[in-house]
């Protein structure tokens, strides 16, 4: 899903005159997905692979996007998609810039 939103915001900003002529940089916490999609090997624990992960291959192959490990701790996306412990929030928080907001107790 993320490969297709990109490519499709790479067509909109085009299509406002401004190209964006670099892969986009898409950020993965699973060194095996990453692998595959840079050189994919048939055998019989990728068989059942889907449509799906070929286009993201194919997209990685044309240079359309990038995949780049980052480890699980630092996975920003975390904040927006999983119930976290207040520290591990509060990390991610002050990772993508957020700031507290405290309210007054009545």
């Amino acid at each position: 899903m993320t490969t297709s939103q990109a490519i499709w915001l790479k067509c909109i900003l085009e299509d406002m005159g401004e190209p964006q002529n670099e892969a986009t940089e898409i950020y993965c916490d699973s060194k095996s997905v990453i692998a595959m999609a840079k050189n994919f090997v048939f055998h019989s624990k990728t068989k059942h692979i889907g449509i799906k992960y070929h286009f993201i291959r194919k997209a990685e192959a044309n240079k359309e996007i990038e995949l780049k490990h980052c480890k699980t701790e630092e996975q920003l996306a975390d904040i927006f998609t999983k119930a976290l412990l207040r520290g591990k929030f509060k990390l991610l928080r002050d990772m993508i810039g957020g700031t507290e907001i405290r309210t007054k107790k009545v």
